[in-house]
């Protein structure tokens, strides 16, 4: 008797669908390839692989994140471990971008431009950037194998390394002849702030209070948090100046973002930074490339449109708008998508252009720094 209900109200279900009802165009492309094709296929990665591509649609950097990647990203209190490794897709194809020192993937000699082909038997090729993101992410101790085409052979390797839980220096810094201070921003986390804080103190204090110039390098920074991006930016100007304006569908979320404390959660921060106000004045370059992105074009677009800053690289990504996590009712997963954008003082945006570069040089080999060289050129003039 059950088995009858369900099949009248599949069939009531069906009879009430339009002909171009989405859900019945959606159950015969499944029942066509059950049928005839030639490939192995999962019903539940099609299912993922729709609901992907209907946020990706609407957002090219939004995704559809499933049980697993919901629960290990976002519910689990469990540590997230990895390799140590920064990648960029191109054309299909995943490349290092960058090894983190001491990492599983530098012990294994993983160098930048060495291409990922495989993780764990899945060729990348079939997989979406996320998707080999968190391919590469899981439990600390859990081991990975990846087929990879070093840049300067011909042959495959095979490697297999352990996931650990890799500790990034979020910013370094050093200093250049004549003074010249050197910051580099890896990403804009919760704690950027105070980190950056501290760095700027302990240079300042070493050079006995002389600093006459500053780099500060946010070359393959993807963004992070968007108030943290808005502190920093915060830090070069005088107090009350716009920073940025976000519009969005909702009344509620429509603000603008000013050079005060309490719009960048730093209030508890104000007296380190009136210790450090030689910032809001001292000659100041950003280095930037194709991989700075949110957060860091916050800070270099913004700092360029007050003139408080010359900007040398290549044009960023582009990315001007923040995305927000939406948890699922009819199972544990959720839909992350932009809800808001975000515009310049002058109501500019960086999308699709990205920030242009007062001085466009190109990094052309890894053995000689060429933004780095001209903005220690730049500064050396002031």
């Amino acid at each position: 008797m059950r088995r009858f209900f369900i099949f009248l109200s599949i069939m009531l279900t069906l009879l009430n669908a339009t002909p171009n009802d989405p859900y019945l165009l959606y159950q015969e492309v499944v029942q066509k390839i059950k049928d005839e094709s030639i490939h192995p296929f999962d019903e539940k990665r099609l299912m993922e692989n729709c609901l992907d591509g209907m946020v990706n649609s609407v957002d090219k950097n939004g995704r559809y994140l499933n049980e697993e990647e919901y629960e290990t990203l976002y519910l689990s209190s469990k540590p997230v471990a990895g390799i140590g490794l920064f990648i960029a897709q191109k054309r299909n194809r995943i490349l290092v971008k960058s090894v983190v020192e001491h990492s599983p993937a530098h012990k294994a000699n993983l160098q930048k431009g060495d291409e990922i082909i495989q993780v764990d038997g899945i060729l990348v090729r079939d997989l979406d950037f996320d998707e080999v993101v968190s391919a590469l992410r899981g439990s600390p101790n859990t081991k990975i194998k990846l087929i990879v085409q070093k840049a300067n052979t011909s042959k495959p390797i095979e490697l297999s390394l352990t996931r650990k839980v890799v500790n990034i220096d979020l910013i370094s810094s050093l200093m250049f002849e004549n003074n010249i201070a050197y910051i580099k921003i890896s990403s804009f986390a919760q704690d950027t702030l105070p980190t950056i804080l501290e760095a700027i103190k302990y240079l300042y204090e070493a050079q006995h209070h002389k600093i006459n110039g500053m780099i500060l390098d946010l070359r393959d920074n993807p963004g992070g948090i968007f108030s943290s991006g808005i502190a920093v930016t915060s830090l070069f100007l005088e107090k009350e100046k716009l920073i940025i304006s976000v519009r969005s569908r909702h009344k509620e979320d429509k603000k603008q973002y000013k050079n005060t404390p309490q719009d960048y959660e730093g209030s508890e921060y104000v007296d380190k930074i009136e210790a450090l106000s030689f910032l809001k004045s001292v000659p100041l370059v950003i280095l930037v490339n194709a991989d700075s992105a949110g957060s860091s074009e916050i800070v270099s677009s913004v700092l360029q449109e007050y003139n408080r800053a010359t900007v040398i690289g290549v044009p960023t990504f582009g990315k001007d708008t923040f995305a927000t996590l939406f948890p699922l009712s009819a199972n544990t997963s959720a839909v992350k998508f932009a809800t808001a954008r975000w515009y310049t003082p002058k109501g500019k945006s960086v999308w699709p252009s990205g920030v242009i570069p007062n001085i466009e040089v190109n990094q052309e080999n890894e053995e000689e720094d060429l933004p780095l060289q001209e903005a220690l050129k730049v500064l050396q003039k002031k």
